[in-house]
């Protein structure tokens, strides 16, 4: 059933649907098309990614209880844990002050504070910032590199750094063809990702994932996205 042009401008916005009219040379019916694509896209790519991120979550919980077991909470040493030059010692301070308003937050959200439902709270972004430059030395040196025996923290941060700001837009329905989002290559860089962590966990999901049937299914042939790879798949 055709929607009336009046009702497609009031629910998505005249600016939001001009991004797909755009791509159909004026036609309504074959935008709505391609939004309705971008929302099956959208909701295969979380559903991989919320896998990775139950993951990396309990990867990075167990070398932190190795620690510090009291970590979920904001008087644990592991957030007054500083080192290097006054200049270093001064960004380690305030991530660790930010990653305790995260923690204090996901306690305030979480049913009850035992670790499980306090990390369940935590955001995707919590996690990446564990990894931040001037935290080499503090914890992923000494706590989080066995998580990926043989890989360097900065490749692994800008992955997980690209990979949160990639769900974010997920999260808020944006459309997955623009230049903004590189849609192959944010999928190359999650397979990645996913694959150094547990590869064996990464082609599960994948075998189980519907992204790239989806994928196949675009609308509009100039928006087909080429995926060589995805999770121990090949297209």
């Amino acid at each position: 059933m055709p929607l009336p042009s009046v009702f497609a401008h009031e629910w998505l916005s005249p600016h939001r649907l001009a991004v797909y009219t755009q791509q159909t040379v004026g036609d309504l019916n074959a935008a709505l098309e391609l939004y309705d694509w971008n929302s099956a896209v959208t909701a295969a790519c979380l559903r991989d990614i919320g896998h990775f991120e139950v993951l990396i979550r309990n990867r990075y919980a167990e070398r932190l209880n190795n620690h510090y077991t009291d970590w979920t909470t904001t008087s644990s040493a592991l957030w007054s844990r500083e080192t290097g030059i006054p200049s270093t010692r001064q960004k380690q301070h305030a991530a660790n002050e930010r990653s305790k308003q995260a923690i204090a937050q996901a306690r305030r959200d979480a049913p009850s504070t035992t670790q499980g439902h306090v990390i369940a709270q935590l955001t995707f972004g919590f996690w990446a910032n564990l990894t931040l430059p001037y935290r080499e030395s503090t914890i992923w040196t000494p706590i989080l590199s066995p998580v990926l025996p043989g890989h360097p923290r900065g490749p692994h941060h800008d992955r997980m750094n690209k990979l949160n700001k990639f769900r974010n837009r997920l999260a808020h329905w944006e459309p997955v063809f623009s230049n903004t989002t590189g849609l192959p290559t944010r999928l190359a860089e999650f397979d990645d990702l996913f694959r150094s962590v547990d590869a064996d966990v990464a082609t599960w999901v994948g075998t189980r994932s519907a992204l790239i049937d989806v994928l196949d299914s675009c609308p509009v042939p100039h928006l087909q996205p080429t995926v060589l790879t995805y999770l121990g798949n090949t297209p």
